[in-house]
């Protein structure tokens, strides 16, 4: 499968609810593998909501992208991970 095709690909949680859409993906390129896949929860820009998926979080690829966890826990996850401190780097010589 290619990565193209994971694009535009609707995502449902493990209770078959739609969360959103694959929007983007973290890859290690000399690698090949696709370490986080992101998820957009709406097309509209004003309630858009991205959430971040590893690929441990994939049941099932088809169709549809069926996760083994429920939205909720997603946004938890989410919301955990923007509360990190922001960490300046300077690169002065």
């Amino acid at each position: 499968m290619k990565v193209s095709d994971f694009f535009g690909r609707r995502v449902l949680d493990k209770k078959a609810n739609e969360i959103g859409k694959v929007v983007d993906m973290v890859i290690k390129p000399k690698e090949g593998i696709i370490t986080s896949m992101i998820i957009s929860t709406s097309d509209f820009g004003l309630t858009r909501k991205d959430l971040e998926i590893v690929t441990a979080d994939i049941e099932e690829v088809g169709d549809y992208l069926i996760l083994n966890v429920e939205k909720a826990e997603l946004e938890t996850r989410t919301q955990s991970n923007t509360k990190k401190e922001k960490v300046r780097l300077d690169i002065r010589k």
